[in-house]
């Protein structure tokens, strides 16, 4: 017999790429069962209630006034088991646009944006992609992304597919938002940001992991894994 089917709603997002003051970009993907998605909302519905937060939450919004606040969502990240990040962590500088990229940047974010979705995609399962809304030059890029990752599918996973992918403005779900928070958090702790309630949060975040956040995982690693892409490997 078959194994049941599993469904997931991946919320994904970006940060650094474009800043000339940052070395490392970050993509990241949080996956959730779609069966616990409602219960997670409430949650943090629930947790912004308590400490009177009515904005999105973000990474940028992370500041001594909100300290206890942005605790109480990596604890709630932890505690909660159906809740997974990955993430792929790129030095910009030893990017080659010319040789691989065809001098397009925007190709070359794609490219990473593929090697981070690609090994979250397991069999038997069915997966709802939700992108943050970014501007682009190409507007076929996540047409283009949505079919390599088919093709994958295709060949690499048995009942495995793609139901939904499409890109959301971060204000209209809050899981996009939680997917913001998480890889703005992993993009300051890469890039050496100066000495800040942020750092704080990142110290907080580390102590919950128990490891470094600026190392590759274990492939295998469920809860957070994350990928130091290393060229030509």
């Amino acid at each position: 017999m078959d194994e049941a089917i599993k469904k997931f709603n991946v919320y994904c997002d970006e940060t650094r790429v474009e800043n000339p003051d940052s070395q490392f970009m970050i993509i990241g993907a949080l996956s959730v069962p779609r069966t616990q998605v409602e219960d997670i909302k409430e949650e943090l519905k629930k947790i912004c209630k308590e400490y009177k937060f009515n904005q999105e939450i973000k990474w940028n919004k992370v500041g001594n006034k909100y300290s206890e606040f942005y605790q109480k969502i990596v604890d709630l990240f932890f505690q909660n088991e159906s809740l997974s990040f990955r993430c792929i962590i790129v030095d910009k500088k030893k990017i080659e646009y010319e040789i691989y990229h065809e001098n397009d940047k925007e190709l070359a974010f794609f490219k990473f944006y593929y090697l981070l979705l690609r090994d979250m995609l397991n069999d038997n399962s069915q997966y709802f992609i939700f992108l943050d809304k970014k501007p682009t030059r190409d507007k076929n890029r996540a047409r283009a992304l949505k079919a390599f990752l088919d093709s994958h599918l295709l060949i690499h996973r048995q009942q495995s597919q793609i139901k939904h992918f499409q890109a959301y403005n971060s204000s209209e779900n809050v899981l996009i938002q939680l997917s913001d928070f998480l890889t703005g958090l992993f993009g300051y702790s890469n890039n050496n940001g100066e000495k800040s309630q942020k750092s704080k949060i990142v110290n907080f975040f580390q102590s919950k992991a128990g490891y470094n956040l600026n190392k590759t995982t274990n492939k295998s690693a469920t809860k957070i894994n994350i990928l130091r892409w290393i060229p030509n490997s």
